[in-house]
């Protein structure tokens, strides 16, 4: 077992390049220092460092110990000096959401979360989208909202609304004048879809799925571009029905259903298994109360 004592000893000798200077930097005698660095180097069956060596020098186990001082000490000290002063630091959950965007309902959540939990420091990021699962797993990100479940063996889901998808289509397109969207309407059409593998995306996953796809695909990063592209006559985007306002009101843009009984998609917030909390709970009870699921859909 490797003691604090050892590693404040081998740092103050790294520091003051001497016995006797780490000596009189930790208020002991040499003598003490020199019997507390042999009984290491016998428990250890290595010698830490080289001796009459000035400045002193570190052997190669020496030098282990050493990198673990100086990143274990300072960490210490400052989780001390936090706990004497009673100045926690604050904590944080940093959430973002895959593909899908959703702010207008997602920011009364926000702003009640943060009314209700002062002291954690909610962010909404959104630099990570396309990948934000694998992203949360290098602790990049605490929460995700998402449609794809996948990697869950260390990701928990809490489901939070049903979430209907449709066909977004030019007023021109042939499309526009149809009851609802099918699988093979879409078939050869030029779909704008995210910078993800097909096999991610809902729409191949499960309502193209026994479709033959013969049609072109253009990657679009973001869900405004696709509206713009779509409103510009570039293609048909298959998207939520909230973001159809202000383009359906404007005429720039139609909405249709995919199939006649519709195309949804279960919304979760995802988390790693091992970082639930008293907060992350609150925070899902109040997505649940925003969230939009008894709000109508746009559809022409």
């Amino acid at each position: 077992m490797i003691e604090l004592k050892l590693l404040r000893t081998l740092l103050a000798l790294q520091q003051t390049g001497s016995l006797q200077g780490a000596a009189s930097r930790l208020f002991v005698t040499q003598s003490a220092l020199s019997h507390q660095l042999k009984d290491a180097e016998q428990m250890l069956g290595a010698s830490l460092f080289v001796r009459k060596s000035q400045p002193v020098q570190f052997s190669a186990q020496g030098k282990l110990l050493l990198d673990v001082a100086t990143t274990v000490l300072p960490q210490l000290d400052l989780a001390w000096q936090q706990l004497k002063s009673g100045q926690l630091p604050a904590q944080q959950l940093r959430l973002t959401v895959e593909c899908h965007a959703c702010v207008h309902w997602l920011l009364p959540a926000l702003k009640a979360f943060r009314q209700q939990w002062p002291q954690v420091q909610l962010t909404f990021e959104t630099d990570i989208q396309h990948h934000a699962i694998e992203a949360m797993l290098h602790d990049e990100l605490d929460l995700v909202l998402t449609t794809d479940r996948r990697l869950e063996q260390q990701v928990s889901y809490l489901p939070l609304f049903e979430l209907e998808l449709f066909a977004f289509i030019a007023p021109e397109h042939p499309l526009a004048a149809v009851a609802f969207v099918t699988a093979a309407d879409l078939a050869r059409e030029k779909l704008l879809v995210y910078p993800i593998p097909p096999e991610r995306q809902d729409l191949f996953r499960l309502f193209l799925q026994k479709t033959a796809f013969s049609g072109e695909l253009r990657q679009v990063a973001h869900a405004s571009q696709m509206l713009q592209l779509v409103a510009a006559g570039e293609g048909i985007a298959v998207l939520p029905g909230w973001l159809a306002e202000p383009f359906v009101s404007q005429g720039l843009i139609v909405v249709k259903r995919l199939s006649e009984q519709g195309f949804s998609r279960q919304m979760y917030l995802a988390y790693q298994r091992d970082k639930q909390s008293a907060a992350l709970t609150a925070f899902y009870q109040l997505l649940r109360r925003y969230s939009p699921a008894a709000q109508p859909q746009a559809v022409a």
